[in-house]
């Protein structure tokens, strides 16, 4: 069989054939049904399958195929309208890329242009995290903190500054909430006195720590700390809700936890559901009026505001309110942490279940008193996941959140339409599966 398009990608199980999907069921061509507990990359929000979808694109092709993006379509201002009643309220003028990383990249585009034009050109570093994930271009990598992924690449990307995460569990100061100084959060505010305020154009983040970190909701008083420090320094606030926005956690966004307005909010997967590639980036309406007023110009992407993807972005946002399906994440969601917690908590495998909404990870070490993880070479999360699947599900790999010791963990992040068996049935197979691996590795 031809590689095709995997270019050195490295699986830990044999590749599937799907040949059809419906809701959060997989089928494939040797007649295994999978579920799909991971929604895809996190990314399937609404279910598979939908027709009213399918209907919509042959008539949406048929009247119009590609428009330039400097022109509009009525797709495009529906879809604006619907999207300035789903972002924080301000956040009202939106560009559209393909993906996340595009939208990521267009993100730090923006803030740098934005202070340049307000003669600020110094200002041009981007803060980061350790144990994040922004995507796949070289500024997303620049930015982003996960190891493994940035290791091929260290000798070109960006030298921009990284801080570490609010992360509890592996607390890099050693301390112990609430009794720690959220020095997490204090971390911003010395690494811009390291650098100098005036050279730090903006601070980017996941509200809640995804790919790399395996679901990490940071500690309450985090989010408003980081606000007022960015907000005292002049510095953009971006929050990457690329994996947690359009209802994952049981809100819109997740910035809505801690009421919490930045200047940028990126966002792409749960936009169309993995219909079809769109990222978007929203920003506040003072930022945009400013560039416009200094005459700055921001270009497009050949594929930005696709009538297609507009199209379906705008159908599938229906879909979520019409079936109150944010609603129904956070408490179909908040049902199966529970039974996560009820049935898993005591593995021996299992360190640490964490999440909201369909949004939950679970931290896998070798010893769970000392929270030492496995080895890397041992590859933990691969085997687990290969596991799973001969129980017939998937469940989304989570891996680095150890730093150089490595990390393993998986994240259960189910479209939000899965009937309540499926609750049950994901937590009895995923337990086979750490039963089985654990049996394997003592």
């Amino acid at each position: 069989m031809a590689n095709q398009d995997s270019m050195f990608m490295k699986s830990p199980y044999e590749p599937l054939m799907i040949e059809r999907a419906e809701g959060a069921w997989l089928f494939t061509r040797d007649g295994r049904r999978i579920l799909d507990a991971g929604a895809g990359a996190v990314v399937v929000n609404v279910g598979q399958g939908r027709e009213e979808i399918a209907r919509l694109a042959g008539e949406v092709v048929g009247r119009v195929n590609y428009v330039l993006p400097v022109w509009n379509t009525p797709d495009r201002e529906r879809l604006c309208q619907r999207l300035a009643r789903w972002t924080p309220p301000g956040l009202n003028h939106f560009f559209f890329a393909s993906g996340g990383s595009e939208a990521v990249e267009a993100a730090i585009k923006f803030a740098l242009m934005y202070h340049k034009v307000k003669g600020r050109p110094r200002k041009k570093k981007i803060i980061s995290r350790w144990f994040s994930y922004h995507g796949n271009t070289l500024a997303a990598l620049s930015v982003g903190g996960n190891l493994s992924r940035r290791a091929d690449y260290e000798h070109v990307l960006f030298d921009w500054p990284h801080i570490p995460p609010s992360y509890c569990y592996r607390c890099p100061w050693e301390k112990t909430y609430p009794g720690c100084g959220i020095e997490c959060a204090t971390a911003l505010e010395d690494e811009i006195r390291r650098h100098g305020a005036d050279s730090i154009a903006a601070f980017i983040a996941e509200p809640m720590m995804g790919a790399t970190g395996g679901v990490v909701p940071p500690v309450k008083e985090y989010w408003p700390m980081i606000a007022d420090i960015c907000h005292r320094n002049d510095i953009l606030l971006i929050v990457d809700e690329v994996m947690t926005g359009f209802g994952r956690t049981g809100k819109r966004f997740a910035v809505e936890h801690w009421n919490l307005k930045p200047d940028v909010l990126i966002a792409a997967k749960g936009l169309t559901g993995g219909y079809i590639p769109m990222g978007m980036i929203a920003v506040d309406d003072r930022l945009i009026a400013e560039c416009e007023q200094l005459g700055a110009d921001f270009m497009f992407y050949t594929y930005s505001a696709h009538p297609l993807a507009c199209a379906i972005a705008d159908k599938v946002l229906e879909i979520m309110e019409r079936e109150h399906l944010v609603e129904r994440a956070a408490e179909v969601g908040a049902r199966l942490g529970a039974q996560l917690k009820e049935e898993l908590s005591g593995h021996p495998m299992v360190g640490d279940i964490r999440g909201t909404g369909m949004f939950w990870g679970l931290e896998l070490v070798r010893d769970r008193a000392t929270r030492t993880p496995y080895e890397p070479g041992l590859r933990v999360t691969s085997q687990v996941l290969a596991a799973a699947l001969r129980h017939g599900l998937f469940v989304y790999p989570s891996i680095g959140m150890a730093g150089k010791a490595g990390g393993d963990g998986v994240m259960v992040t189910p479209p939000f339409v899965i009937e309540e068996s499926d609750i049950g049935y994901i937590v009895r197979n995923l337990r086979s599966a750490l039963d089985e691996v654990h049996a394997g590795l003592s």
